[in-house]
């Protein structure tokens, strides 16, 4: 493979898998190679020829299916299982050979979300051998799993990664996590609080439960003030986000685990620490002063010097800071999540990093073949991204209004969830053979897939779309105000999460009979949707018209 040779919707490059093998403890020792001790052995992962090496053997890591297998194996090391107990055969994705080196557990993994549901529904155990169906996912910063046994007594879900100490369980049970509670102001399922949908201003979180789940309180703008019991150990990923009036929140003693800013999108809240796990210094919240989790937006301080002890800047860290005109990243910062900066209007940076390079408004990886963010203070209206960048980084561009032209050089060969959303006044000048533009629509190069539509591609209220367009990817039309109305194209497969949200001017919708998948939030916010035409069967999400408070759907 040369060098810029283009490799689409692969995972190496994908932002969120590299932030997955850090997460899983991994070190970049070189470009693109990442390694991961543990007792005896490693895992060698080559990035750019998508594989990982393990027990002199090499895995392949092409699709979501293979950074499950990577994940779970990870997570058996870890326990204490060594590596010469697991093998790879075509009988099972993988085998834990038992101490007399039987077969203990045969795995059979699958993609987090459809494909494992189908997989539960459709698999049929032959009664033999123990078999674990097995997923997990990065979800809010945290790692998800969940799996499903089956056994000559009967299916069980718990009591294997459970069990702190006990290598090789002989039995395992079925807890209460499939229990549903809902009160009208609680959802719970098991002892983790999935949904608040109440409308109170003071929330008082039950007793008992140990985790607030991702999303928790997603956009309440009820709420002021919440208190959280000390049963909790786990605050997941945006659990308060968006919660516009939240004034106050304690985090309890008890709590050791927390996943990407939480409190993102609370412009007055002020946050009170009593665990040992975190630092709250100066409304600065840490995970042990290495990693960077909440900047508090109502500080009024202009210029902001990442501590040094800082290796990790996290997702939405300083999420609409306002006030702040400077940032400096440190000596010692390694990695940085996404969107860290991002609705920080004034904001420009000071890099110290070796790791990354800061150059024209915009921040790439260290070796430059990766955008991380584009600052909103730098005042850049037309943006060159460098040549030799590989992957622009979701959202690195989100909300740049002012920009008015975005040059891709030939190297990109991956473009994130759209990084461009809301750059309502961007024109693309496109050098990459992985990208073209048609009537001014950003797509992929073979036109199946739209990546970005701002505001300058519409005319008269409208645009064409290709013909042989079958997916328009996730936020591909965000922000694109000047849309009123759009004939989708008849091949039409997907329409991405959030595809059209905040097109405030799109009157409606009528997607074609070839739509199979109608992404979450894809039209939130279309203020003005009146008629939406659905095929009949085609399964809309909770959120997929949220605040489109005229619409009338029909089938």
């Amino acid at each position: 493979m040369t060098e810029n040779e283009c490799k689409q919707d692969t995972l190496f490059i994908d932002m969120k898998y590299i932030v997955l093998y850090r997460k899983l403890g991994f070190r970049e020792v070189k470009k693109d190679v990442f390694i991961s001790h543990y007792d005896g052995t490693e895992i060698i992962i080559e990035a750019e020829s998508q594989r990982f090496l393990f027990n002199n053997q090499w895995h392949q890591l092409l699709t979501y299916k293979d950074m499950v297998k990577l994940e779970c194996i990870d997570r058996l090391l870890k326990k204490g299982y060594g590596a010469e107990k697991l093998v790879f055969d075509e009988r099972y994705d993988a085998t834990l050979l038992d101490i007399d080196g039987s077969a203990f557990v045969g795995f059979v993994f699958d993609e987090w979300g459809m494909k494992y549901e189908r997989l539960l529904d459709n698999y049929e155990y032959d009664g033999k051998e123990t078999v674990f169906l097995y997923t997990s996912q990065l979800s809010g910063g945290l790692i998800e799993y969940k799996y499903k046994i089956y056994t000559q007594e009967g299916t069980f879900e718990n009591g294997f990664f459970e069990t702190n100490f006990e290598l090789y369980p002989k039995r395992y049970n079925n807890v209460d996590s499939n229990d549903i509670f809902n009160d009208g102001n609680f959802i719970i399922v098991g002892n983790e609080l999935i949904k608040y949908i109440g409308d109170r201003a003071e929330v008082v979180i039950p007793n008992g439960i140990v985790k607030i789940g991702t999303g928790a309180f997603w956009n309440n703008t009820a709420v002021e003030e919440i208190h959280i019991p000390d049963t909790v150990t786990v605050i997941k990923g945006d659990a308060f986000i968006y919660c516009d009036n939240l004034k106050r929140i304690i985090i309890p003693r008890n709590v050791d685990t927390i996943g990407d800013n939480p409190f993102a999108g609370c412009p007055d809240l002020i946050i009170e620490n009593l665990s040992a796990a975190f630092v709250l210094e100066e409304g600065v919240l840490f995970d042990r002063k290495k990693n960077l989790i909440h900047y508090t937006p109502s500080k009024e301080e202009s210029e902001y010097i990442i501590p040094e002890s800082v290796e990790w800047i996290g997702k939405h860290s300083f999420y609409k800071c306002e006030n702040l005109k400077c940032v400096t990243i440190t000596k010692n910062v390694a990695y940085m999540g996404n969107n860290a900066f991002s609705d920080c209007s004034n904001i420009t940076l000071i890099n110290h990093s070796p790791y990354f390079y800061y150059e024209g408004g915009l921040l790439y990886n260290g070796d430059i073949t990766q955008v991380y963010h584009y600052s909103l203070g730098s005042g850049v209206k037309n943006v060159i991204i460098k040549n030799g960048v590989r992957t622009i980084g979701r959202n690195s561009f989100w909300n740049a209004r002012k920009i008015e032209t975005i040059a891709i050089p030939e190297t990109v060969r991956q473009i994130g969830y759209n990084p461009f959303a809301n750059c309502i006044n961007a024109i693309f000048i496109v050098h990459s053979p992985a990208y073209t533009m048609f009537n001014g629509v950003l797509y992929t190069s073979d036109l199946k897939e739209v990546v970005c539509c701002t505001s300058r591609a519409v005319e008269n209220g409208t645009v064409l779309l290709h013909d042989q367009t079958d997916s328009i990817a996730r936020n591909a039309f965000t922000g694109c105000e000047a849309l009123r109305n759009i004939r989708l194209p008849p091949k039409l497969k997907t329409i991405g999460r959030g595809a059209f949200s905040g097109c405030i001017n799109l009157t409606g919708i009528e997607i074609p009979n070839s739509v199979e998948q109608l992404g979450d939030w894809a039209f939130n916010n279309c203020e003005a949707m009146k008629i939406i035409r659905i095929p009949e069967g085609l399964k809309i999400k909770q959120n997929t018209f949220k605040n489109c408070p005229g619409k009338e759907i029909f089938y």
